[in-house]
């Protein structure tokens, strides 16, 4: 059997995004594997930059067309390529397209769980936007509402609707152009399938589905439990709400008709001057304007976050993780996507085709590690992290500290503070971010990471365009 190496070139996106080309060298033999294409928003110079490293797939796939093209999941910043660079794909050639089981038309389950996903979706477009123009003028003097608002328009971001007004739709477009792009009919993958790596010798390469679950209760499952998660200070635990929307839109600042799913029986309602001499007076206290921090009239609006990132969460959980085997070193490639912790608890109990596969051993090959949802403290679940036992062990985190969710006041922490110091832990400093802006202990042109990298076999290239690394049969 003839020795396979993996390149893997990660693609410098300018800001929040992932895109990875995977070649494989088998003999004379070459394959290419792009896992995702995506960037978080849509402005003209994220549209540019998508174009200029599309254009630069092109030049490294040397002329020939794709062989798998992989989408992991319907968030903006893995899959809007597909739909700004539907062109330039088309000129470079895709012949297979795999997919996640969730984006099979013909999977009854995965079309009643699209259904309420984008139906909870559309509904908080909605209600974001009617909150935009009700307390848009003052949100100012009014902290909650502004909180509120801002979690929306975050989250509906992956969604390519990060403004008022803009319609959440683009994943799904980026999704069904890659359903129609490939010269052969896509491929649905579930957990526990293998398959062989086209365009190379038979088992050269093989690539194992670990998720996403088809368990609907990891599927929606978020916050790690205590030992799982290395950033507990930042899990968030807010309930859901389901009676949001419904609250949203029945709200109304110019209607003076009593709100329907208004909590108590209406004749405890007092509205104007009516009631007691004591209740007017308390109703003036609390609308001092220096006292108005204090008040609980936009406290409702918190729902909003715990819906979104229950949509979030589902959207994260539904990610596509693929293990890819080099057999003939029996080396592991980990590309968790950004499985959180659901997708990630699935994996022990996943049964494989294969008499031959276990999780776990699969884990403890792995030699690279696509760090999942941009190193975010509800991924890289302890226990199965510590699994993957190889002493050279390298990680590539697609993050770039200059993304204004992460630079904003009390931005997005990535990467999260302690799983970092982890990943360095474990690698022994072979951690490279997407915009290359490493501590100086992970530099790999400076010791430690320098002797590190070295006795792993592996020297990293960076170019303008991407951080490549080669994992050798």
């Amino acid at each position: 059997m003839a020795k396979t190496s993996a390149n893997i070139r990660m693609y410098r996106l300018d800001e929040l995004g992932d895109c990875f080309l995977v070649t494989f060298t088998s003999g004379a033999s070459k394959s290419r594997l792009l896992i995702d294409c995506g960037s978080f928003r849509n402005t003209a110079a994220s549209m540019t930059r998508l174009k200029r490293l599309v254009q630069q797939i092109a030049v490294d796939t040397q002329g020939q067309p794709l062989d798998v093209v992989v989408g992991t999941h319907q968030h903006n910043d893995h899959v809007s390529g597909f739909v700004h660079c539907k062109t330039e794909f088309e000129k470079i050639g895709v012949r297979r397209v795999w997919l996640s089981w969730l984006d099979d038309p013909g999977d009854a389950k995965a079309h009643n769980i699209g259904k309420d996903h984008n139906n909870l979706m559309l509904g908080l477009a909605e209600a974001r936007d009617r909150l935009h123009a009700q307390v848009g003028r003052t949100a100012a003097n009014r902290p909650t509402a502004r909180r509120s608002l801002m979690v929306l328009d975050d989250i509906l971001g992956f969604y390519g609707a990060n403004a008022a007004g803009s319609v959440p739709e683009l994943p799904a477009k980026g999704i069904a152009n890659l359903k129609a792009i490939g010269t052969e009919d896509p491929v649905y993958l579930r957990p526990g399938r293998t398959l062989e790596m086209p365009g190379l010798p038979a088992s050269s390469v093989r690539i194992h589905v670990l998720g996403p679950p088809r368990d609907e209760k990891l599927l929606y499952r978020k916050d790690p439990r205590k030992g799982e998660s290395y950033d507990h200070a930042l899990a968030n635990h807010v309930l859901r709400a389901n009676s949001f929307l419904a609250a949203v839109k029945k709200r109304s600042s110019t209607t003076t008709t009593r709100d329907s799913a208004y909590p108590f029986k209406q004749a405890f309602e007092r509205r104007g001057s009516s009631g007691s001499k004591e209740l007017r007076e308390m109703r003036s206290r609390y609308r001092t304007q220096q006292d108005h921090w204090r008040t609980i009239n936009d406290d409702w609006l918190l729902q909003s976050e715990s819906l979104a990132l229950y949509l979030d969460t589902f959207t994260n959980n539904s990610s596509l993780v693929l293990a890819i085997e080099l057999v003939e070193s029996g080396k592991v490639l980990l590309f968790a996507a950004d499985a959180q912790t659901g997708n990630w608890a699935s994996w022990e109990d996943v049964k494989w085709e294969r008499a031959d596969v276990s999780t776990d051993d699969l884990l403890a090959r792995t030699v690279l590690y696509k760090v999942g949802h941009h190193a975010s403290h509800n991924a890289t679940l302890v226990d199965t992290f510590e699994k993957l036992g190889r002493a050279d062990l390298i990680a590539l985190i697609p993050v770039h500290k200059k993304d204004p969710n992460i630079t904003k006041a009390n931005g997005w922490k990535m990467p999260a503070k302690n799983l970092f110091k982890r990943l360095v832990e474990k690698t022994d400093h072979r951690v490279l971010q997407m915009d290359d802006k490493n501590p100086a202990s992970c530099d790999p042109k400076k010791e430690p990471a320098k002797s590190a990298w070295k006795r792993a076999g592996i020297k990293p290239k960076v170019t303008a365009e991407s951080i490549e690394v080669e994992i050798t049969g």
